[in-house]
Order: C-alpha cells, then sequence, then structure tokens
C-alpha cells in the first residue's frame, strides 16, 4: 500500500466510528492542519458542537507529533493504527498538550527529533510508549464524545436515562 492508500483507509475507519457514535464528520476543503471536523448540528435538540481532528494513520504503529498543531487548543490528534487490516484498527486520541505531556515523560524513547521544526516521530513504539497511550485509547464508538471533548448531546442523555 502507499501512502495515500494508508491515509484513505485510516481516514475511512475513522468516519465510519464517528458516524457509528451518533456524530456527523465534515472534510475541509483545505488541509491547513485540520483534516476532519466532528460534530453535533443540534438536530436532535441539543446544542451544535465541534471538534477539529488531526488524523495520523500507519500501517502497523507509529506515534508523531508537530509542534504547528500547538496552535490549535481544542484539535485533537488522532492516530489510527493497524489499518493494513482494518478488523484490528486501533484509535489514540489526545489534545496537543497530551501528547507533549507523553513525549516528555518519556526520557529513553528514541524518537526522530527535527529540533527546528519542532517534529517528534517514531515507528517503534516502545511497550512504555504503548502503555502510556493505553489512558488516550479508544476501543469502542460511545468514548469519542468524551475523547473529543465534545458534550452529551440532550436526546443522547435522555435516551441512556431511559435504559
Amino acid at each position: 500500500m502507499d501512502k495515500q492508500q494508508i491515509g484513505l483507509i485510516g481516514k475511512y475507519i475513522l468516519i465510519a466510528n464517528l458516524i457509528a457514535a451518533n456524530l456527523e464528520v465534515a472534510e475541509p476543503l483545505r488541509d491547513r492542519g485540520i483534516d476532519l471536523i466532528a460534530f453535533r448540528d443540534g438536530f436532535d435538540g441539543g446544542e451544535f458542537d465541534a471538534c477539529p481532528i488531526q488524523l495520523k494513520t500507519a500501517t502497523n504503529e507509529a506515534f508523531e507529533l508537530d509542534r504547528k498543531y500547538e496552535r490549535f487548543p481544542d484539535l485533537r490528534n488522532v492516530y489510527v493504527w493497524n489499518v493494513s487490516n482494518p478488523n484490528n484498527a486501533e484509535f489514540y486520541c489526545l489534545t496537543y498538550a497530551e501528547a507533549i505531556g507523553v513525549l516528555k515523560s518519556l526520557k529513553h524513547e528514541k524518537f526522530s527529533y527535527l529540533k527546528e521544526h519542532g517534529y517528534w516521530y517514531t515507528g517503534k513504539p516502545s511497550e512504555e510508549l504503548k502503555k502510556m497511550l493505553k489512558e488516550f485509547q479508544v476501543t469502542v464508538p460511545d468514548d469519542w464524545s468524551n475523547r473529543l471533548g465534545m458534550k452529551e448531546s440532550s436526546a443522547a442523555s435522555k435516551k441512556s436515562k431511559r435504559q
């Protein structure tokens, strides 16, 4: 698979999961650091709520962070791993601040680091890094709203109270 195919597979796996979480998804016409926008449109009687997403996909596992995303405080960096087998895809969702916190706590981790650009990358995350990322893993669609910092819709909360 080439890089474009990997990116497309990861994007559509993520979109399917966000839709399963009862969220809407928009794709900006231009890529200026935001790949997708997950949102609730208020159609169910709730309020409009949205979260910008920067998507990173990998056939296996990879973790990267670019300082250029620091300027979007509500942006979520969503990592989709194992896209070569979509049934085994894993999702991790972090703010820039959370990702920097993870990087700072990994004193001995081997990352490629381009200091002049503020870019960190590893294509072979250590067991320590994977353990730290578990806190940010999204394992079921219902977790997306919380990880994206979005309010629960009023219709969704009424439905869960009735059950």
